[in-house]
């Protein structure tokens, strides 16, 4: 099990030593993350530790346990304190109580008590983990998200990202209505807007929410429907006992286009794929549905566009879809540089472009789609066509530049890794430049004592969390101790070029507290400002 990690805090380094070498962490199921001198070392590390427990005395200088106690509560409430001190603190112990402080321990610290302190303390955090991990409460958040997790498995089912092997078990667990039904067929239906102007987003979901329930009341007497909402597309399933019953679907659909324009006030447009046997079938017929709604353009909008009946001679291109779109962006975007993923988003490309005879066919709105996927991620992070896709970044020769599925695959997986080289180089100057604006923030601002990690990073718009982790990443120091590197500096220029006392460089750097700020320097220098000056 994960060791629970424990600071401990005491003026005194001989106590600290004392208290960590005399007891077995481990077997009592924690490590000593980190020690600290007083309250405000101890919070300064806090920030960026991850901590389960703070054992501390109470009596401290700059900051005592109590105040330690109160900020903790404030800034970090999940970490549980434990207090020590002499008999004559019961004042100290009434307070205590109240800040709710787990434990109480008088000094000397005995290591047989404090191992019984400890282990009643880590049965607590137990309870609590446990209690946050109980099945009930996880049964409990699964029901809850039960609903987004049908839609985006049937999201992901119909576009064909899910493992065939486990969809039957899923289809099982998740209750998908119409599985014990022999065949099986997709249809999607695209709402129209409403004719007096403009909808808001949220008008334009209710409407199709609203539709959707339609639909569903409309085909519930005959068939199994199982209806969603993906993108801006009502995205359908529907279960019958044998294929001729499509048939009747295609009236039912019909009719509720008709319905639709009458009760809703908008058009209602349905590409339906053809019926298969068996759940398997369904991506193939998701497939045609959305080949077959391509066509409402030609055909005519509020009907139902059946894919078997689309004529020969406007038969469907072979496009360069939203599903490859997709997998060459996450591959560029999200590669590291990294040969492995890239690969295997160009197989898996190139598996769809054989399957659809795309380059045997010559097909030139296939290649315009992959280019044009290529050059929109060109354009959003600011890299050089040319560079990206070689043969001098000329668009139009590259439409009809491959003959064969080799050609296109080495030309593809070294673009593809153009653009992730590219994208990983401008995301490491972004970091630089984003270290770079911290460090110009901290150098015209360390004087501010309230300047905390939170504060800076209000300031440059980034989450604490990572902002911690790229400036370590960039510096090779955390915040605080970057921050006070800089402050100690400034300071020790001042002693070397000032009159000023010691207690107003102090607060010229940030330490409103001179007594803490002289504990800071000797500890940094080892010797206390007065003397450093006289150096």
């Amino acid at each position: 099990m994960e060791l629970y990690k424990i600071m401990i805090v005491d003026d005194e380094e001989e106590v600290r030593k004392a208290i960590v070498n005399k007891m077995d962490w481990e077997s009592l199921g924690f490590e000593v993350a980190a020690d600290a001198e007083n309250g405000i070392e101890a919070l300064e590390k806090a920030e960026t530790l991850d901590l389960d427990v703070i054992l501390t005395d109470i009596k401290m200088p700059f900051m005592d346990g109590l105040e330690l106690g109160r900020v903790l509560q404030e800034k970090h409430s999940p970490i549980k304190l434990i207090l020590f001190s002499g008999f004559d603190e019961f004042e100290y112990a009434k307070e205590a109580i109240r800040l709710n402080v787990m434990e109480y321990v008088l000094k000397p610290v005995n290591a047989e008590e404090l191992a019984q302190v400890l282990t009643r303390v880590k049965g607590e955090l137990d309870t609590m983990i446990a209690e946050n991990r109980s099945l009930e409460r996880l049964k409990k958040s699964y029901e809850e998200m039960l609903p987004v997790i049908r839609e985006r498995f049937l999201t992901d089912f119909v576009r064909g990202l899910s493992d065939e092997e486990d969809v039957e078990g899923h289809l099982e667990e998740l209750a998908i209505p119409g599985r014990e039904k022999a065949f099986h067929l997709a249809a999607v239906a695209r709402v129209g807007q409403l004719p007096e102007g403009e909808q808001s987003a949220k008008e334009r979901e209710m409407l199709r929410i609203s539709v959707g329930k339609f639909l569903e009341e409309q085909l519930l007497s005959d068939f199994v429907p199982v209806i969603w909402t993906y993108k801006t597309y009502l995205t359908m399933i529907v279960s019958m006992d044998e294929a001729r019953e499509a048939a009747g679907l295609l009236d039912l659909l019909e009719g509720a286009c008709r319905k639709c324009q009458r009760i809703f006030g908008v058009s209602l447009t349905v590409g339906l794929g053809g019926a298969g046997e068996g759940y398997e079938k369904v991506p193939g017929s998701y497939r045609e549905a959305l080949a077959a709604l391509e066509y409402r353009a030609i055909l005519g909008s509020g009907r139902v566009i059946c894919y078997r009946d689309v004529d020969d001679s406007v038969s469907a291109p072979v496009c360069f879809g939203s599903e490859e779109a997709a997998l060459l962006t996450q591959a560029a975007t999200f590669g590291g540089g990294e040969e492995e993923p890239v690969k295997k988003a160009v197989e898996t490309i190139l598996e769809k472009a054989e399957a659809a005879d795309a380059l045997a066919r010559n097909d030139q709105l296939y290649m315009i789609g992959l280019l044009n996927t290529v050059a929109q991620i060109v354009e959003k992070y600011g890299l050089s066509m040319e560079q990206a896709v070689g043969r001098g970044g000329n668009y139009l020769e590259l439409i009809t530049a491959f003959q064969s599925t080799e050609e296109l695959s080495g030309w593809l997986f070294e673009t593809c890794m153009n653009l992730s080289r590219g994208i990983e180089e401008k995301r490491t100057a972004t970091t630089r430049n984003l270290v770079d604006e911290a460090r110009e923030y901290i150098e015209k601002n360390y004087a501010d004592p309230e300047l905390s990690v939170d504060k800076l990073c209000r300031q440059i718009h980034l989450s604490p969390s990572y902002f911690s982790t790229i400036f370590k990443q960039e510096t090779g120091s955390s915040y605080v101790n970057y921050l006070t590197e800089v402050r100690l500096q400034k300071a020790a220029a001042l002693l070397q070029t000032t009159e000023d006392k010691t207690y107003l460089i102090a607060s010229k750097v940030g330490y409103p507290e001179a007594n803490y700020f002289s504990y800071v320097f000797k500890k940094r220098f080892g010797v206390s400002p007065t003397r450093y000056r006289s150096r």
